[in-house]
C-alpha cells in the first residue's frame, strides 16, 4: 500500500464520517459529528494497521469482529433506559453501520463503503420525515408531555361536560392517565383530568376547552402542559 493510498483511505474515512455525522448532530443527538467522525477513521486505522502492522496473510474477518466488538461498547453508552423507555437506539445503530463504512475503507472497498454511505443519509433524511408522517396519521402518542384539564362547573351541567369529555376521551391518541371529578358543595364542582395525546389531539384539546368554558354554569375551564422526564424509542423527557 503506497502512502497516497493510505493517506486516500484516512482522508475518504474522515469525509464519510463527517458527513453521516453532520446529519446526527444537525437533529442534536449525543453521538453527533466527532463521534461518527471518529468511528469511522479508528475502523479504517485498525483495518489498515491490520494490513500493514501483521502482512498481508492477515485474517481480516478477526479484525472487523474486533471492531464490531468496540463499537458495541460504544453504542451501549449512547443507549439509555428510563423508567420503561429506551434512548439512543438509533445513534447506536449509526455508529453501527459507520463503523461499516470504515472497514470498508480500510480493506479498499470503496463502492461498497459508497453505496453504505449513501444508504445510511437516505435513511437518516427520507426515513425520519417518513415516521414523523406515520406517526401523526397514526396518532402516536407523545409521552413527553403531560396535559392536564381544568374546569369548575356548577353541578347542573355535569352530564353536558361528562358528554364532551367521553367523546373526546373515546378518540384515538387521547390516553387518559387521571381523572378525577369532584363536588366542593351543592354549587361548586371541579373536573380535573391528565393526559397524553397525539399531536392531532393537542388541537382537539384546545377546541374542546372552548366548548366547555361556553357551556353555561361552566366558570372557568382550560388546560396546560407539563414536560416530564424523557426516554427515548418514543418516550418522556
Amino acid at each position: 500500500m503506497t502512502d497516497l493510498e493510505l493517506a486516500a483511505r484516512m482522508l475518504l474515512s474522515l469525509l464519510f464520517g463527517t458527513l453521516v455525522g453532520l446529519e446526527r448532530q444537525w437533529h442534536h443527538k449525543n453521538a453527533g459529528l466527532k463521534t461518527n467522525t471518529l468511528v469511522a477513521v479508528g475502523a479504517t486505522t485498525f483495518t489498515v494497521v491490520s494490513q500493514l502492522g501483521f502482512g498481508p496473510n492477515t485474517y481480516l474477518p478477526q479484525v472487523a469482529a474486533g471492531v464490531v466488538t468496540g463499537i458495541g461498547f460504544i453504542g451501549g453508552g449512547v443507549i439509555m433506559r428510563r423508567g420503561g423507555n429506551v434512548q439512543g437506539i438509533n445513534s447506536a445503530a449509526t455508529l453501527w453501520a459507520t463503523a461499516s463504512m470504515g472497514l470498508s475503507i480500510g480493506a479498499g472497498y470503496y463502492k461498497l463503503a459508497c453505496l453504505t454511505l449513501s444508504l445510511v443519509l437516505a435513511i437518516q433524511f427520507t426515513q425520519h420525515w417518513l415516521a414523523n408522517w406515520i406517526d401523526k396519521r397514526s396518532h402516536f402518542i407523545t409521552s413527553n408531555v403531560i396535559y392536564n384539564l381544568s374546569v369548575d362547573f356548577v353541578p347542573r351541567v355535569a352530564e353536558a361536560i361528562r358528554n364532551a369529555w367521553s367523546v373526546f376521551a373515546a378518540q384515538a391518541g387521547v390516553s387518559v392517565l387521571h381523572y378525577c371529578e369532584t363536588a366542593k358543595n351543592d354549587s361548586e364542582a371541579v373536573l380535573e383530568a391528565s393526559l397524553a395525546l397525539s399531536e392531532a389531539r393537542v388541537r382537539d384539546l384546545t377546541t374542546l376547552t372552548q366548548t366547555l368554558a361556553q357551556l353555561p354554569g361552566v366558570r372557568h375551564a382550560a388546560w396546560s402542559e407539563k414536560e416530564v422526564e424523557k426516554s427515548d424509542g418514543g418516550s418522556p423527557k
